[in-house]
């Protein structure tokens, strides 16, 4: 029997501590769609000894490396646990509400919602969605991104019902949960559990201590929005006979669809695009399992190490004018936010995305040409221009931050 190309999955489960491999039920399939998967590797030693008969010595294996990527489609909580890995901190709890109780009543403006007490500040962060419960002005139950907030009001991204007449019996709800890094004070390291198993031939690769290290988001039109993941892990992996595969009992296998290029909103700065071409963003913690010996029983890393964040943009659009080059030369700043949501009736299911510190690094149009088309210009972000958001009250104190309406 040989292995054909798709009868496999590949399973996760968080492991306990380092070095604990997890096991037994409880694990999730990774829904994924190409990718180099684990490659376990060693570094080739080569023998420097000088021999008169013109031959090689043989060399000898060093230290045992693992790697693994994914290219994988984003869907409703598909992501969640390698999300959370890459921020190194933890999910909220769902559903943030706040009532009358802390407000006493609200009104609204076109892209306003007025507080007559209460400091939303205190509350919600600039980029986060909530949406609006049993408002007399209507808005009610559709996502509302906020693009500002003061002492008294959250500034919206969405046209609102302008309504003057108090309501005092109505709810403001963050939707779902929110994931800020180090927004606990510390720096939280995951490790999981590996499988690839192929079912053809009934075995499997475990590898344990990975840790998760980079998320590319990208997007293309008339696409599905891709979310590739790849990492680092000590080197530990086994190959599981026949008789001890699939290692993980019943492995968890989502049902969601995927969340269309089509349905999701970019907004750069003040303004909701509308002809991007292509987008791209790569969130990285450089995790490091470094060569070490001392020990003839330990071939491999003894712990995975990561570095500092940093995020990446690249957007192609339609060239419309000079605005972003001025930008660039202005070293003006911007914020990103990315709406993915699921095709339904509102309150719509959705995955975001917020950057609220970045400069420009180029806005370059494309080559003239006599073909028929429109001229476009990309537009890139290096790590080394996007930073934490310290702007203050109301703005989370973090490079990116996510929010799901997941459970």
């Amino acid at each position: 029997m040989y292995q054909s190309n798709s009868n496999a999955y590949v399973a996760y489960k968080a492991q306990s501590a380092l070095g604990t491999a997890a096991s037994g039920s409880g694990a999730s399939i990774f829904r994924i769609a190409g990718g180099n998967g684990i490659k376990a590797s060693k570094a080739a030693v080569e023998s420097g000894e000088i021999r008169r008969d013109g031959m090689r010595q043989r060399g000898r294996h060093g230290t045992q490396k693992l790697t693994a990527d994914y290219d994988a489609e984003l869907s409703l909580g598909s992501h969640d646990a390698f999300v959370e890995a890459i921020a190194r901190d933890t999910w909220s709890s769902a559903d943030l509400t706040k009532t009358e109780a802390d407000f006493t009543s609200l009104t609204t403006g076109a892209n306003s919602i007025i507080l007559a007490s209460g400091d939303p500040r205190t509350w919600y962060g600039i980029g986060d969605v909530i949406e609006l419960l049993n408002y007399a002005g209507g808005n009610n139950q559709q996502n509302i991104r906020i693009t500002g907030l003061s002492s008294t009001t959250i500034t919206t991204a969405e046209t609102l019902v302008v309504n003057a007449s108090a309501d005092t019996a109505c709810s403001i709800v963050r939707r779902g949960k929110k994931l800020v890094p180090y927004a606990g004070g510390s720096l939280i390291k995951r490790y999981f559990t590996l499988e690839e198993y192929e079912v053809d031939i009934d075995q499997s690769k475990v590898a344990q201590d990975f840790v998760a290290g980079q998320l590319k988001l990208s997007m293309k039109p008339d696409g599905i929005i891709m979310a590739g993941l790849s990492g680092v892990g000590t080197g530990k992996i086994i190959g599981e006979a026949t008789e001890s595969s699939p290692y993980f009992t019943s492995p968890a296998l989502g049902a969601n669809a995927p969340f269309s290029v089509v349905d999701a909103t970019i907004r750069l700065g003040s303004q909701d695009l509308v002809s991007l071409t292509t987008f791209d963003l790569t969130a990285d913690i450089t995790p490091n399992a470094p060569s070490v010996f001392g020990s003839g029983g330990i071939k491999y890393s003894p712990d995975v190490f990561t570095g500092q964040m940093g995020v990446s943009l690249n957007l192609g659009m339609l060239y419309q004018d000079l605005t972003i080059f001025q930008d660039f030369l202005d070293e003006t700043v911007y914020t990103l936010h990315v709406l993915a949501v699921d095709n339904e009736a509102e309150p719509k299911d959705f995955f975001s995305i917020y950057m609220g510190n970045f400069t420009l690094g180029g806005a370059d149009p494309s080559a003239f040409s006599n073909q028929g088309g429109g001229r476009t210009q990309t537009v890139q972000v290096p790590v080394a221009l996007a930073g934490i958001d310290g702007a203050g009250a109301g703005h989370d104190a973090a490079i990116i931050k996510f929010q799901t309406s997941a459970a």
